[in-house]
Order: C-alpha cells, then sequence, then structure tokens
C-alpha cells in the first residue's frame, strides 16, 4: 500500500466547506482526517452539502487541542475490500476559525 497527504485542508472561510481533493479519479483504500495541534476551534467534516451550522452532512466534528498542544482527535475510514475503494473528493472540510482545518492523508494500490 501507498501513503499519500493532502497535508493540511484549510478553510478560508468558515461555512463555506473546502472539498478535500478536486481530483476525483483518485482512489484509496484508507482515509485518515486529524485535528491540527495547537489550533483552536471546532474543524468538521462531511459530504457535499454540509451545514456545520444543522449537522446536515457533518459525519465527524473534531475538537482542538487549543494552543497547550495535546492528542489530536482523528478519524480513519477504510474501504470494505479493493472492488469498494474510497474517494476523497467525497468529504469536505469545514471549520469555525478561518486558516483552521485537518490533515488529510490517504492509503492506495
Amino acid at each position: 500500500m501507498q501513503a499519500g497527504s493532502f497535508g493540511k485542508i484549510a478553510v478560508a472561510t468558515p461555512g463555506t466547506p473546502v472539498r478535500v481533493t478536486t481530483n476525483t479519479d483518485l482512489r484509496a483504500s484508507r482515509l485518515r482526517f486529524t485535528a491540527v495541534i495547537g489550533e483552536t476551534g471546532r474543524v468538521f467534516l462531511g459530504v457535499a452539502g454540509m451545514n456545520k451550522a444543522n449537522g446536515t452532512g457533518v459525519i465527524k466534528e473534531f475538537w482542538p487541542t487549543g494552543a497547550g498542544g495535546g492528542v489530536a482527535d482523528a478519524l480513519e475510514v477504510w474501504a470494505t475490500d479493493d472492488r469498494h475503494l474510497l474517494s476523497p473528493s467525497d468529504y469536505f472540510v469545514d471549520a469555525n476559525n478561518g486558516g483552521e482545518g485537518l490533515i488529510v492523508a490517504y492509503w492506495g494500490r
């Protein structure tokens, strides 16, 4: 399995979700979403049409570690098998604070 990373997916304008990648051809067997240590606002992971205000399309809400650091909140999603791989472009990030976001990594063949 080959590892890759999109790095930090930052949200410029809170309330305007950012797509993890525009590459709709990329497929992965595993995705990992991690809060960034030191950031202070909540960050949200969701699907197209997500709305952090009412929770529509939100998959997970990540709690910040704050300026003091700590253990970052994370979520891993795995494909059920090689015929049903994940599409990273299906996922979106939103945040309460501009410039904050998630680190997104993937594994594929």
